[in-house]
């Protein structure tokens, strides 16, 4: 399981409202559209979890694949947006860096600066913004 419990029972705590998972089928084919592959980790992430409504307390917001295709008009080499910060301050991005894994970018959308990088993986991300938000760049 890729999505830590711990997260789960605090937004759910925060009374978030949890989507229901997604088939592998709706998985790929959402990212195939945004032009981006779903790495094992993201078949696994969104198999599970569906997404999110609304923000958690911390202000992040995980996005459904229908949020991913209606928010990825335009491509980037890192990937296609799939959260946010505080209604779109700044967005996490995911891309594939082999069939398994994807890493987890930081878009400031602030000019000519590239995205961040903030995790090797959506796991990683995951644990790093359980144990600290900020550490995440979710603040």
């Amino acid at each position: 399981m890729i999505l830590p419990q711990t997260l789960v029972r605090r937004w759910k705590k925060e009374g978030i409202t949890l989507l229901p998972p997604e088939s592998p089928q709706a998985i790929v084919e959402a990212f195939a559209r945004v032009g981006s592959i779903a790495t094992r980790d993201v078949l696994e992430f969104y198999s599970e979890f569906g997404g999110m409504e609304p923000m958690d307390d911390g202000f992040l917001k995980i996005w459904s694949l229908s949020e991913i295709l209606a928010d990825n008009s335009e491509r980037s080499e890192f990937g296609p947006l799939f959260a946010d910060y505080l209604i779109s301050c700044w967005s996490f991005r995911l891309r594939p860096i082999d069939a398994e894994t994807s890493a987890v970018y930081v878009d400031h959308h602030s000019g000519p600066q590239p995205p961040e990088l903030v995790a090797n993986s959506l796991a990683e991300f995951l644990a790093i913004y359980e144990r600290d938000p900020k550490a995440a760049h979710a603040w």
